[in-house]
């Protein structure tokens, strides 16, 4: 019964690193935080790894092999440098698979880790770790607001990369907890971005980019290669765009949160669907939108999961009397909510005792539903730890994965902050973050 149980869905892989872990900073190699990963199709990982600020080091991109060891025919000594020299720190979030060759690494630079605001940075890499040149500048784009906008619109706006409610983030080593910039690949290789845009205090603004193949704005997206998120039929004192997803016909769709400009009015989740000319696609939901809030509680979304038939999955956040919940919402290609999950209403997952919140959701190849994040109340505290969990297709939790359809991390050697997570071509859950003092990272394999 043990060996059921150790061999179980939802149980660390002891096949992967210790037991199923595997612990940063590796021997010889400076960076310690894992801010991002992806799954190879040949079963390696790649992690983007962060260095904090006092380090003044470029980021790396290491290579793993299926056991969790270092790939030494990876780059020099199994990883690669991203340089960008004087022009700002490079934060990594994300890490995305090209459908060519290679992949992406999407960012923010930042001047001083003290910052809120920096520029967004994507850099394109071949399979073999070398930049792509096609791509910008040797394998590099910058994107700055004073660039982008009229200077009488846009003179002081900048790219958020924290949202100031992330104190406890910014103390304890100036890890972001929210997304401050997602992507996503066109079949026609074009990449869509996501991020927002701040004006001045509480007044900012959500917005989608569009690069054609060399890095260049596609100025046939809205006549300028971006747009922003304003919402159809609704007056709102600020938006926030966090995740991308791209269906199979071009239509982008972009989800977040707002708050709608009346007096006692709560932060609500939006998912909204542009069309391949960058207008709202107003036969999607409810004349272009679709939102999700209610009485006394704030939502947010983060992530979306595509599914084959063009619907999606997305997750995030629901919080009430300051604590969370996972948020985890199903909606077919129309934008109607999905009847079949959870009778077409939002999941609220609030099994932790001292709060949830969902960052990445992912499908497995059975239809199964993937979701990772930040288990722990705030400030942090001894019970931050990273939570994942699998649903069914109707919304309820998968009881053959680990306790009760979820599984936790924290090893007890201090406050875990969830950085990213990925599903393997084999449905095993790689989940990776850190922890605050020491900074010391894991990467942490689940059998699927």
């Amino acid at each position: 019964m043990d060996q059921i149980k150790t061999n179980a869905a939802g149980t660390l892989d002891p096949s992967f690193g210790s037991d199923g872990v595997v612990k940063l900073p590796f021997p010889d190699i400076v960076g310690g935080i894992p801010a991002a990963v992806l799954a190879l199709p040949n079963n390696k990982l790649l992690i983007a790894i962060s260095l904090t600020s006092a380090q003044n080091l470029p980021v790396k991109v290491i290579r793993l092999d299926m056991a969790g060891k270092i790939d030494d025919l990876f780059g020099t000594g199994g990883f690669v440098d991203i340089p960008f020299g004087d022009a700002g720190r490079f934060v990594p979030y994300q890490l995305r698979p090209l459908q060519k060759r290679g992949w992406m690494i999407v960012g923010t630079l930042e001047e001083s880790p003290a910052d809120f605001y920096g520029d967004l940075a994507i850099v394109r890499q071949f399979e073999d770790g070398q930049l792509d040149a096609s791509f910008g500048n040797d394998g590099k784009v910058i994107i700055k607001t004073n660039e982008l906008l009229d200077s009488c619109v846009g003179a002081d706006a900048k790219f958020l990369t924290r949202r100031h409610n992330e104190k406890s983030a910014e103390t304890h080593g100036n890890v972001p907890v929210t997304a401050a910039v997602s992507a996503a690949e066109q079949q026609d290789g074009k990449l869509v971005l996501v991020s927002t845009v701040v004006f001045d205090f509480d007044n900012s603004l959500g917005i989608v980019l569009r690069l054609d193949v060399d890095g260049s704005l596609d100025k046939t997206f809205n006549q300028t290669g971006f747009v922003f998120v304003n919402l159809p039929g609704v007056t709102h004192s600020w938006t926030f765009a966090q995740g991308v997803a791209i269906q199979g016909d071009g239509k982008v769709l972009v989800c977040g949160d707002f708050i709608r400009n009346e007096t006692g009015a709560f932060q609500e989740a939006y998912v909204l669907r542009y069309l391949e000319d960058g207008t709202v696609d107003s036969e999607y939901g409810a004349s272009g939108l679709v939102t999700i809030k209610g009485n006394g509680t704030k939502f947010s979304l983060e992530a979306m999961a595509l599914k084959p038939d063009g619907g999606i999955v997305a997750a995030g956040t629901s919080t009430t009397h300051g604590k969370g919940a996972g948020l985890l919402v199903a909606l077919n290609p129309s934008g109607d909510f999905n009847l079949v999950f959870n009778n077409g209403k939002p999941v609220i997952s609030d099994f932790l005792p001292n709060g949830l919140s969902w960052r990445r959701c992912a499908l497995q190849t059975d239809g199964k539903i993937i979701v990772t994040g930040q288990g722990g109340s705030e400030p942090l505290d001894e019970n931050s730890t990273m939570v994942t969990a699998r649903y069914l297709a109707d919304g309820s939790r998968d009881q053959l994965f680990g306790d009760d359809g979820w599984a936790d991390f924290n090893d007890g050697a201090g406050l875990v902050l969830h950085r990213d997570s990925v599903v393997t071509v084999g449905n095993q859950v790689v989940v990776c973050g850190r922890i605050i003092k020491p900074v010391q990272g894991h990467v942490v394999r689940y059998l699927g």
